[in-house]
């Protein structure tokens, strides 16, 4: 039987969901209401009146799910929930999706995201069109180069996941090359 599934942190980048299910089917955009995005180290979301979280809708199998169990560290981890994901306004469905136990979110709170998940994160919103939660400012804008099938920043146009990170950082103003003996700053 299939499901839907919504995902609002790195599984919302198409690199990310190939990596761990390949078969998945995007939907598309979708948000959920009466939830908040909170940053426990990784994405996790809480009940919050007047919330909304922005997310991917993906359909998937039985296996498919067993598959992202795993990866999510399903049950120990993170633990499913049904919400009902709205398409638009006007047109929502049932869905699951994941939230972190209660163990896990005492373990992790007021845990910053890593940089690199972050901007995971950030490119997947990008690319699906949905407001960004994750984006920093000074954070470069990602594209998809399909002759190389990888995310890439403009400014650098042979990277992958791993050094774009490290390179997004360096471009947003963190360290200075010092200056030069003798020379005038």
């Amino acid at each position: 039987m299939n499901r839907f599934y919504f995902a609002y942190g790195s599984n919302m980048n198409p690199e990310r969901i190939r990596e761990r299910i390949p078969t998945a089917r995007t939907v598309g955009p979708a948000f959920i209401l009466g939830w908040r995005l909170k940053e426990r180290l990784y994405a996790d979301i809480e009940r919050s009146a007047g919330g909304r979280v922005d997310g991917v809708l993906y359909l998937l199998t039985q296996i498919e799910i067993f598959r992202l169990d795993e990866y999510e560290g399903y049950p120990r981890t993170y633990g499913c929930v049904g919400v009902d994901a709205m398409i638009d306004p006007e047109h929502k469905v049932s869905a699951f999706t994941y939230v972190l136990t209660d163990a896990a979110k005492r373990a992790r709170e007021g845990q910053k995201y890593p940089e690199a998940y972050r901007l995971i994160c950030s490119a997947g919103a990008q690319w699906h069109g949905i407001r960004d939660a994750f984006h920093h400012k000074g954070d470069p804008l990602f594209s998809y180069n399909p002759a190389r099938g990888i995310w890439v920043p403009p400014s650098q146009g042979s990277v992958t996941w791993g050094n774009a990170a490290a390179g997004a950082k360096r471009n947003a103003g963190g360290a200075k090359k010092p200056a030069k003996k003798g020379s005038k700053k």
